[in-house]
């Protein structure tokens, strides 16, 4: 049985290369041969080549030679073939890592050409904002005015059939409903307790001190009932209630109309302007008889009309 002097495995007789000084054979694969290669007679191995005299004109025709009667171990022969194979390997992954840091300078030039565009995007996003930035508040300033106003406006439209009654006093034992009937009915105005949604008072209880009863919420099931109290309250201006005191029928107002009014009727006392007024919700003012009537739906138609500061 032949064994391979490199790999030291089973080698057919007919097969491989035969050393023509040591007379090993070989794998072709194990001395990176081609497999259908013509070995010629005077081939002689690595171990044998390397093991002749300097100047020996023994001609070779092999990559692997030796002089004759060189006397090389299969263990010699192999160690060579191993060394030509890491070799190669080493050759082959020097080419890959070249390969690799190529192909990661091209990545980093691409990032760095992406990087920068990117902040030049940035760059005039900032700039435009910059721009833009005051008109873009101003805007959203006034969508938001906007917005608010037409939340308060149909909120006040949900309350077109309240009224607000102020200094109707207060006795224990009387509910409030069966009081509004009373005063109803001394205002000339019929109506009936089916007639009233709820009536309540609001705010904290009065102090004993001071006396000075809650105001009164009442919502009637009818809304031309309300502006029949209204027009009978207005036509009494100096209407009185069982303990003496003046009694106020006005509209029922959201909170935010409310203040605007209370800014309003401070505003036309200070410039001695007569008249100020709700009706259906809404607020106005005019200077004296003939004169323009004015809308208010917000503090700045109160600066507008009066020339105020909001801030005042």
């Amino acid at each position: 049985m032949v064994n391979c002097g490199a790999c030291g495995k089973f080698l057919s007789s007919s097969g491989g290369a035969a050393c023509s000084v040591c007379l090993l054979k070989f794998h072709k694969a194990c001395l990176n041969i081609p497999e259908k290669a013509t070995i010629s007679k005077e081939w002689a191995c690595l171990g044998c080549k390397k093991s002749s005299r300097k100047g020996d004109n023994t001609p070779v025709k092999s990559i692997c030679d030796s002089p004759p009667g060189s006397n090389v171990s299969a263990e010699n022969h192999g160690n060579a073939s191993m060394d030509e194979s890491r070799y190669r390997e080493l050759t082959d992954f020097m080419g890959e890592m070249r390969e690799f840091r190529r192909e990661m300078r091209e990545l980093r030039e691409s990032l760095m050409a992406r990087l920068n565009s990117v902040e030049i995007r940035l760059d005039a996003l900032e700039q435009q904002k910059l721009d833009t930035g005051a008109g873009g508040a101003d805007e959203l300033r006034c969508t938001i005015e906007h917005l608010k106003q037409d939340l308060n406006d149909r909120e006040q439209e949900a309350l077109l059939s309240d009224l607000d009654i102020g200094q109707m006093s207060e006795e224990k034992g009387v509910s409030v409903t069966q009081s509004v009937v009373v005063l109803a009915s001394r205002l000339g105005v019929s109506i009936e307790e089916r007639d009233i949604v709820f009536a309540e008072r609001v705010g904290p209880p009065p102090a004993e001190a001071s006396g000075r009863p809650r105001r009164v919420i009442v919502r009637l099931s009818r809304r031309h009932l309300r502006d029949e109290l209204l027009h009978a309250a207005r036509v009494r201006r100096n209407f009185t209630g069982t303990a003496g005191g003046r009694i106020y029928l006005n509209e029922r107002l959201t909170r935010s109309n409310r203040q605007l009014f209370q800014r309003v009727r401070e505003e036309c006392r200070k410039q001695q302007w007569r008249y100020s007024w709700t009706k259906r919700g809404r607020i106005y003012a005019r200077k004296g008889d003939g004169s323009q009537v004015y809308q208010f739906r917000s503090v700045t138609d109160l600066e507008r009309v009066f020339c105020v500061s909001q801030k005042a």
